[in-house]
């Protein structure tokens, strides 16, 4: 049995609340770092070494506020773990559309990650693909924070698990 299910209810609550502040510093670490390619990107979209330095640490980073929001707080819905009836409402409501943006994301990623056998062509498409995963990023975080707050905010026992325990 995991772990996670056995820890007092407040013990999951802090382990949520670490969680949520780690995806959110990750989260504001790749926005800022999208604004300062985009801004790169349109003055010189080229193979220039600073554009290149700055989508290398922009797709690594984005990679890990994705695996963040997956592996940590998207985890328990997956693994079917969460309880809690408002949470899984809300996520069987988003959860497709927050795995859509992932795949638009590990899509940019695939073809900007400069690591392996880079194509240098693409850099003329960046600022078009910026501005698509720009788009599928607003939708994440307006998605990720009706989560967020729904987490914080859920009782630590809801009318199914209350119900269950009455059995």
């Amino acid at each position: 049995m995991n772990t996670a299910t056995n820890q007092p209810p407040h013990d999951r609550r802090a382990r949520t609340r670490k969680e949520i502040k780690q995806l959110i510093a990750e989260r504001n670490n790749v926005l800022s770092q999208y604004y300062n390619l985009a801004s790169q990107a349109d003055q010189n979209p080229k193979n220039s070494e600073e554009t290149l330095e700055l989508l290398q640490e922009f797709c690594q980073d984005l990679v890990d506020y994705l695996a963040t929001g997956h592996f940590e707080i998207y985890r328990r819905i997956e693994e079917r773990e969460e309880r809690r009836s408002d949470i899984m409402q809300l996520a069987n409501e988003v959860f497709d559309r927050i795995t859509a943006t992932t795949a638009v994301a590990v899509a940019f990623n695939d073809l900007y990650d400069t690591s392996e056998a880079f194509n240098p062509e693409v850099l003329n498409e960046l600022p078009e693909q910026l501005s698509k995963l720009g788009e599928e990023l607003a939708v994440r975080i307006d998605l990720e924070d009706r989560f967020i707050n729904t987490l914080l905010c859920a009782p630590a026992t809801s009318p199914q698990t209350t119900a269950g325990a009455a059995s």
